[in-house]
């Protein structure tokens, strides 16, 4: 069992060096590593990840839907396996159509994967919603983590095929190809750990929550349990595949269990979690010690290392006691709320029967692991009746708490009867199928032959275990009701709030921020004063699962960075929100894209960001997520970060002479001229000696302009002198500083600009730095030679369709009507059309 100490070893060290690098971050690497991890997530699946939408929430709902069909399948397995204990022929009628019983292990075997299955889905669902909220953000891929869901699925069920034809020896499908098979698995995980680990970089400054720290634990020790056990298979490392299968059975079901038990409990009493230093006992006693389900015998150790795994069960009952302790103590003082609650109910019942199934595996659990054996059936009662109970109920919580906040919706359906039910026929089926071991071991350690006695406690264990499966059917049932006729439920600030109390020290927040972490209408504020401690040792600060501490302090807001030097770059400009949404605003839809936003803050020197920062960006700042920027959305997202960091806005003077006096301008021409032209104030008093820095960046900036002259072809467009300069700014579109930066390029005349091909147009418009299009987009070519003939140019952009905004049907008979080819995408179409 030398394997199992370097194993363990092994495991340790890993997970140390993975919470120190959680917490402490990769330094310079963190972004690269983010921009990888997102590339990832939404391309290296390719088109799969397009069939599941981005929408808030539907990560985590997917997988407890996948998880509730496993549930009921479970369930109704379950009962089967009870009833063919009472009477193994029940069933032989349907042999014509392939049912056998034989021994019932295949059906053990059956319930066993998808009762397992059925709680980690349910309970990753139920901690990725904590782990959102505590973030105040949702999944970096809420897509990646929805197909990942059913991928998950699909590959239990390759699995249970595969058992089937191994079966039937159509195929090899022993251990060894299972312990490679299950990598596959653990590539799934490791999906979805990059996925929450890219989310949790989203928190800020705040701590990492108790429901974060389970999961990304939990997915991280699976995926080495997952690798463990192939190397371990693979080398016949008999101590390796052991010590893989305590991480794989025993940490990662009850590290879940305890994310979403802390966060239901005091997200539904608004009391904090009632002791972190127990919530801290728990996670780390968890994952340093053995617990009691599930326990392998390890006759093949010696007896030192037998005597150090049967210490280490022992311990490992503490963490179980401590966290079902934190637990109940968290509900006191408003024990109402839960009864009024079926996902606390659950939660709560859960709780307290957890330490009476510990006591019994321990007992049993070592008696298989470092005894004779002889309690094997006893804990492979207690096993399953762990799996079925308390997980059962753990996981119903999740259902019925997390599962509405997911989906926004209310909870519908029999609820609470559902969690009453696995309740009481979850306890009184183990109590009467304990009963009936234990006088089947007397029986037999009597030599007694007749053991027909035991047919009534089978007969009333099966009935009883019956509430399991309609508490089961019922949840799945609320479930379905929820997603289809639930009540709405507003996503923003409600009267019900997962913070009674929110303590703020010295800094400075929003409204908007406070909101986002939970704080609701009815939330007292406490304005800095120092925490309290009340009798039970606890804070008077009473906080939900949302943060997870004893203490709860509102740190500064933090904004991104780029976000920050846009309304810098804009305040610094005198430009408004109006302005700069119009100027981006390339094909006047009334919404900038993530391409129209990636273009600005490019060509405004501002930040160049792959595709994926850029949608992050913009889920900043999009309130109605639908993946655009509407002008109310940036100018709530800009004047926030204004107000709260305290940029000035330098309101823009444009000079005036009295000779020649400057008529009002429209709106959104104003809009696009201030945006492109630089604040240049040439009268300013000759009394400063030094140029400031607005003046030393325009003439950098006309340095640059005029090194790109020798890029422009004035074969085609002639010269001139500036002694034949034209007013350009009666072009639409130019202002002084773009005047100033064509005379440095060359250009002084219309007769010039309206020899511009559409080459010479993405010549210019790139040399004077000019917004991508700009040039084309004004048709500056076209409106000099109005102004040549002494006309007066007339824009019809206004008339121009919103071609973003038709349908490809409609597209498809515009494009028609004009000759042009229909085939292709939306965006083939729209481009024909613009083009033509």
């Amino acid at each position: 069992m030398s394997e199992a100490f370097t194993t363990s070893a092994i495991l340790l060290t890993t997970i140390l060096l993975f919470t120190y690098y959680i917490q402490k971050g990769f330094g310079g690497m963190s972004v690269p590593l983010r921009q990888f991890g997102m590339f990832l997530l939404t391309k290296a699946a390719g088109p799969a990840a397009d069939l599941f939408q981005e929408r808030e929430g539907s990560g985590a709902k997917t997988w407890m839907q996948t998880g509730v069909f496993w549930l009921i399948l479970a369930g109704v397995g379950g009962f089967l396996a009870a009833w063919h204990n009472y009477d193994p022929t029940a069933l032989d009628s349907l042999s014509n159509v392939g049912w056998g019983y034989d021994d019932g292990s295949a059906l053990a075997y059956f319930n066993e994967v998808a009762m397992s299955t059925a709680i980690f889905a349910i309970l990753v669902g139920g901690a990725l919603v904590a782990h959102t909220r505590t973030t105040g953000a949702k999944l970096a891929s809420e897509a990646n983590a929805s197909m990942i869901a059913m991928a998950w699925t699909a590959q239990v069920l390759v699995g249970l095929v595969l058992s089937v034809l191994n079966h039937w020896d159509w195929i090899v499908y022993g251990t060894s190809e299972a312990a490679l098979y299950g990598l596959v698995s653990g590539l799934l995980v490791l999906s979805l750990l990059v996925n929450s680990l890219i989310t949790l970089g989203s928190r800020g400054n705040s701590p990492i929550s108790v429901p974060s720290w389970f999961l990304v634990l939990a997915l991280f020790v699976l995926i080495f349990s997952r690798f463990a056990n192939a190397l371990g298979e693979s080398l016949d490392w008999t101590g390796t595949v052991w010590v893989a299968g305590v991480m794989a059975s025993g940490w990662v079901p009850l590290a879940l269990m305890f994310g979403v038990g802390y966060h239901v409990l005091s997200h539904v009493t608004g009391q904090p979690i009632w002791s972190g230093s127990m919530t801290k006992a728990s996670m780390l006693l968890l994952f340093v010690t053995i617990p009691p389900f599930f326990l392998a015998e390890s006759t093949h150790a010696d007896n030192f290392t037998q005597s150090i795994g049967a210490i280490l069960v022992t311990v490992g009952l503490m963490p179980i006691m401590a966290a079902s302790a934190n637990m109940l103590a968290t509900i006191r003082g408003n024990a109402s709320a839960v009864v009024d609650s079926p996902g606390a109910t659950a939660a709560a019942g859960a709780a307290i029967l957890l330490p009476i199934y510990a006591l019994l595996g321990y007992f049993t659990g070592l008696n298989v692991m470092v005894g004779d054996g002889s309690l094997a059936g006893v804990a492979d009662t207690v096993n399953s009746s762990f799996l079925y109970v308390i997980g059962g109920l753990f996981a119903l919580s999740a259902l019925f708490h997390s599962y509405p906040l997911a989906s926004g919706k209310s909870l519908t359906g029999s609820a609470g009867a559902a969690t009453w039910m696995v309740i009481a026929g979850g306890l009184l089926s183990t109590i009467l199928f304990l009963m009936s071991d234990w006088t089947e071991k007397s029986l037999i350690d009597a030599e007694v032959e007749d053991l027909s006695t035991l047919s009534g406690f089978a007969l009333t264990g099966a009935f009883a275990f019956y509430g399991v499966v309609i508490g089961f059917i019922l949840a799945g049932n609320s479930v379905v009701k929820t997603l289809l006729f639930g009540n709405v439920q507003a996503s923003g600030a409600s009267n019900t709030s997962d913070i009674s109390a929110y303590n703020l020290v010295e800094g400075t927040t929003t409204i908007r921020a406070l909101f986002g972490r939970g704080v609701g209408i009815d939330t007292a504020l406490i304005i800095g004063e120092s925490e309290e401690e009340g009798s039970s040792g606890s804070t008077v600060i009473e906080v939900s699962a949302d943060l997870h501490n004893d203490e709860v302090e509102e740190f500064p807001v933090s904004f991104d960075e780029d976000l920050v030097r846009l309304t810098e770059w804009l305040c610094g400009r005198g430009t408004t929100t109006a302005q700069f949404f119009s100027w981006a605003d390339v094909d006047n839809s009334g919404e900038i894209d993530m391409f129209e936003f990636a273009n600005a803050l490019r060509v405004a020197d501002i930040a160049d960001l792959p595709p994926w920062d850029i949608e992050e960006l913009v889920k900043v700042m999009d309130i109605n997520s639908d993946g655009r920027i509407n002008l109310p959305e940036l100018d709530i997202a800009l004047l926030n970060i204004r107000n709260t960091l305290g940029i000035e806005f330098v309101p823009y003077e444009e000079e005036t002479t009295e000779e020649e006096p400057v008529e009002e301008e429209a709106v959104e021409e104003e809009a696009a001229e201030e945006v492109e032209e630089e604040a240049t104030e040439e009268a300013e008093e000759e009394a400063t000696e030094a140029p400031s820095k607005a003046e030393i960046k325009k003439k950098e900036e006309l340095e640059r302009v005029r090194a790109n002259a020798s890029k422009i072809d004035f074969d085609v467009l002639g010269t001139a002198a500036a002694s034949d300069k034209d007013d350009l700014q009666a072009i639409k579109g130019v202002g002084p500083f773009i005047e100033e930066k064509l005379n440095a390029l060359g250009i002084y005349t219309y007769e010039q600009i309206s020899k511009m091909t559409s080459e010479l147009e993405d010549t210019v418009n790139e040399a004077i730095e000019f917004f991508p299009g700009r040039v084309k987009r004004d048709q500056w070519a076209a409106q000099s030679r109005t102004l040549l003939e002494g006309g007066v140019w007339v824009d019809e952009g206004s008339n121009k369709p919103n071609l973003k905004g038709m349908k490809k049907a409609e597209l498809v008979d515009m494009a028609d009507s004009m000759g042009l080819d229909t085939s292709g995408t939306k965006a083939d179409l729209i481009e024909r059309i613009t083009k033509a």
